[in-house]
């Protein structure tokens, strides 16, 4: 996990607007959305009992959560207003939910 964080890291140096308040620095920041995106398909319960595998930074107003159900991945994401707002999309195995993962983060995907 640790690799994929810096690497991440590494290629969005320089190209995200810093934050304007405290930011924990806790997990990766998603880049903005690109035209084209591909719309995933959100639904607000998940397929059961999940495990946390990967995260962005809770500092923004929505973060993402790459979650293990079983033997199925989502992705699980979280809007914070004042009561925070859930929904999954997924359903994937390991190596689909990656790829979405990384489509989400670099922009391709939300």
């Amino acid at each position: 996990m640790t690799s994929t964080f810096d690497a991440l890291r590494a290629m969005t140096r320089g190209l995200v607007a810093p934050v304007e308040w405290h930011c924990p620095g806790i997990g990766v920041h998603p880049e903005r959305i690109m035209p084209g995106h591909q719309t995933l398909d959100w639904r607000p319960l998940s397929l059961g009992i999940y495990r946390v595998v990967e995260h962005t930074c809770s500092c923004r107003a929505v973060y993402y959560e790459l979650v293990s159900v079983g033997g199925s991945y989502q992705i699980h994401k979280v809007i914070q207003p004042e009561t925070p707002e859930h929904a999954f999309t997924g359903g994937w195995t390991r190596r689909e939910a990656r790829k979405w993962w990384v489509r989400l983060l670099i922009g391709h995907a939300r």
